[in-house]
């Protein structure tokens, strides 16, 4: 008998030590191959992601606990807030890679099948017999509490419980769906911008309201430092609020922002008032933050800018000092024409003419003496101007030309004395 004994014992416990290690090599495959084993099955527009377990029944039948689960998954469903995928989708699935985790009602298996399925919630619960108050006293009924887990931190975001007969069961379940929608992050995207708002691709079917406020946030991947997988990334940029809402989308303007929106930007608000309320507070905060510890920037353009060189400055200089040259040139040669006249005689106005007509030869020519003065200081000045030049190398004496009559080239060598 004690030798009947000692093998139950030690089989019992080399089987518990085998289905240990058979479920710690299964955890620790899905740990390190979690990426290569995802799993399809939500809808990719935007809308939050939540995984439904088949509802824990205590009291009644699977059966029975599976049909209210397809119930309450359809309320949700409705809610246009999640695309949910149900126990039958995701039971089918999962069968194939491991039909340990079919069928699973607990937190951690189903947090574990929400990451193979990159699910943002799961919502797990329980429903039990009961005793339901009704119009014709105390009636059979359901108790179901529900629970609303985040995949990615494991925190529960909402958890609810009611109290129902057959008669008002789907009533409490459309209310139900009701609360978790108001209770949970609704998520959208810009379509598009104009010039004074900017165009979501929510509505009055999702449960928006004109003057609600979201937050505007942009997702980015992220590399893992262990590996090549890569984690979405978000960051707030701007603040909205909401002045028109029709069916299907909604026009918003920017209250606050840090970047510039673009489309394609994610959107993130609550229907319930007071998360909604918190969620802008904080982000508020956040921005403001983000704007006093960015690091000041300077733009610098691309397009070529027109850079003054010594050449330049030099050039300016010839340029003004002959033109100067010419100027006085020309009024030399002017004066002293003039004077040549007047000295002559041949200009019978001199004669003729009394006082000032008298002194106009002596004021030409003393003009003239003025022009050719200063003709030479604009020249003595152009020679130094030159002369500079050609230190600094600015000017060649070797001059390149064509002859057109030979039709060859000529190299020219200039000396000025």
């Amino acid at each position: 008998m004690n030798f009947v004994r000692i093998i139950l014992v030690v089989s019992f416990v080399f089987g518990s030590v085998s289905y240990a290690l058979s479920q710690s090599n299964f955890f620790q495959e899905d740990l390190f191959n979690l990426e290569s084993d995802v799993m399809s099955g939500f809808s990719d527009d935007g809308r939050m992601k939540v995984l439904m377990l088949t509802l824990a029944p205590y009291g009644m039948t699977e059966t029975a606990a599976g049909e209210i689960s397809k119930a309450l998954q359809l309320s949700i469903f409705n809610t246009n807030h999640f695309t949910v995928v149900g126990p039958s989708e995701w039971n089918a699935q999962i069968r194939e890679r491991d039909p340990s985790l079919a069928d699973c009602n607990d937190i951690a298996c189903g947090v574990l099948v929400g990451k193979l399925f990159r699910a943002d919630k799961v919502l797990v619960g329980s429903i039990r017999n009961t005793s339901a108050l009704g119009l014709d006293g105390e009636t059979q009924g359901f108790q179901m509490d529900v629970r609303l887990v985040d995949v990615l931190t494991n925190v529960t975001d909402y958890t609810d419980q009611i109290l129902f007969a057959d008669a008002q069961m789907h009533e409490e379940f459309f209310m139900l769906a009701q609360r978790l929608s108001k209770n949970t992050e609704l998520h959208g995207y810009v379509t598009s911008l104009t010039n004074s708002s900017i165009v979501l691709d929510l509505g009055v079917e999702h449960g928006l309201e004109m003057g609600a406020q979201f937050v505007i946030f942009r997702r980015e991947a992220d590399l893992l430092g262990s590996g090549d997988s890569e984690v979405a990334k978000e960051t707030n940029i701007a603040i909205a609020r909401i002045h028109r809402v029709s069916q299907g989308r909604a026009n918003a303007i920017i209250v606050q922002q840090i970047e510039p929106v673009r489309e394609g930007d994610f959107v993130k608000t609550y229907l319930d008032v007071s998360k909604q309320i918190q969620l802008i507070s904080d982000t508020r905060r956040e921005l403001d933050t983000q704007k006093r510890l960015e690091p000041p920037q300077e733009e610098f353009p691309l397009q070529p800018e027109l850079v003054i060189t010594d050449r330049d400055l030099w050039i300016q200089r010839l340029q003004i000092a002959t033109a100067e040259e010419e100027r006085w040139m020309i009024a030399t040669v002017g004066t002293g024409a003039g004077t040549l006249l007047l000295l002559s005689g041949r200009l019978e106005l001199v004669k003729q003419s009394e006082g000032v007509g008298q002194l106009l030869p002596w004021i030409v020519g003393a003009a003239f003496g003025y022009s050719g003065y200063q003709y030479i200081q604009a020249r003595n000045i152009l020679s130094e101007i030159k002369a500079e030049g050609e230190i600094k190398g600015f000017v060649s004496n070797w001059q390149f030309n064509w002859n057109l009559e030979k039709n060859q080239p000529n190299l020219v060598f200039n000396y000025n004395f």
